[in-house]
Formats: structure tokens, C-alpha cells, sequence
């Protein structure tokens, strides 16, 4: 029987954010908490769960701008949610597959749960171009094609209309190599 991973840290992003975050493995896959602080306010309160396939199967976010909920449904060929902010309920939905992924600008860990499901199946050099549903910070949603190429074992450039960005992950799935990082056991021993 594999133990189930749960940990908890910190590190600090390139725009300067600090990325507080937990993960922990289930029976129902693993879920991801994750908070970013920018100048001691919040801007991001994230919670991604993901099925033991590795496909994300629900995502909740918090911005400033409000509260986006994400789902597949059940038949897996829609997502589906709502925004809800100061000017209502807005619902939303998207075309969806078992390929799709859901990535969050400027914060890991969306990119880190899909870099880390094809981890096995793509190899170093290889393109794999990945649908996927982006968030913007103002919780704006857009269509995109991401192209993942791990360079070398773990290390991965993820290109989108926005350009390259480099991505890597421990053996865990946990991004890694960000400035000021720290880590724990999510629960005492």
C-alpha cells in the first residue's frame, strides 16, 4: 500500500508573492490548498482536488475580484461553475475531456498538478499540447492550448500565448526550486 502524501509549506514566487500551501492524498485523490500574499494582503485562497487519475475534479478560488467554483460533470464532457462577485451570479461553462487541465495565472500549482499526470507518459524533449481553462486574477476564464516539454527529469517549460515559463516538480508532484521555501508534515507525529 502507497502512504498517503501529507505535507504542508511555503516559498516565494517570482512576482514576489508568498505561496502558503497543503496537499494531501485520500481514497478520492488529492486536494490542494494553497493561499498567495502580495504586500501582506491576499490574493489568491485556492482549493484543487484532483482524482486518483491525476484529472482535476473540482476547483474553488478566491480573488479580490470574488468566488469562482469549476467542476466536471458527470458525464465529464463539460465544466462547469459559477463567478459570484459584487455584481451577482455569473455561471459558466467549458467543453471538457479527460486531457483537459486548469491552470491559475501566475501561481503553480494547476500547471504542477498536469505537469505531474503526464509526468509518465511524456518523455524528456517531447511536446504535449494540454486544453486547458485558464484564470485569470480577475477571475476572467479563457480557452487555451498550453504545450508541457519536460527538458530534463521534472523540469518542465510550459509554453502558452503568454510565453515560456519553467516549471519544476519533487517526485511528489510538488513544485520545487522557488526561493525561501520550507516544508512540514501536514499533521503532527
Amino acid at each position: 500500500m502507497t502512504e498517503f502524501l501529507r505535507r504542508a509549506g511555503t516559498f516565494r514566487l517570482p512576482d514576489g508573492a508568498i505561496l502558503t500551501w497543503t496537499v494531501a492524498d485520500g481514497s478520492r485523490g488529492r486536494r490542494w490548498r494553497a493561499t498567495s500574499i502580495v504586500d501582506g494582503l491576499m490574493t489568491h485562497a485556492l482549493l484543487l482536488e484532483v482524482d486518483p487519475a491525476g484529472r482535476p475534479s473540482r476547483l474553488e478560488l478566491t480573488t479580490p475580484t470574488g468566488l469562482l467554483t469549476l467542476h466536471p460533470e458527470a458525464g465529464g464532457t463539460a465544466l462547469h461553475g459559477n463567478i459570484v462577485s459584487l455584481g451577482g451570479v455569473q455561471p459558466v461553462e467549458f467543453d471538457w475531456s479527460p486531457d483537459h487541465a486548469l491552470s491559475v495565472d501566475g501561481r503553480p500549482i494547476g500547471d504542477a498538478v498536469n505537469a505531474h499526470r503526464i509526468t509518465e507518459t511524456t518523455r524528456v524533449g517531447e511536446l504535449r499540447s494540454v486544453p486547458v481553462v485558464a484564470i485569470g486574477p480577475d477571475l476572467t476564464l479563457r480557452e487555451a492550448r498550453f504545450v508541457f516539454e519536460p527538458v530534463r527529469y521534472r523540469i518542465w517549460r510550459i509554453t502558452d500565448e503568454a510565453g515560456d515559463r519553467m516549471l519544476r516538480l519533487d517526485d511528489r508532484g510538488i513544485p520545487a526550486g522557488f526561493a525561501d521555501a520550507s516544508e512540514w508534515p501536514l499533521e503532527l507525529e
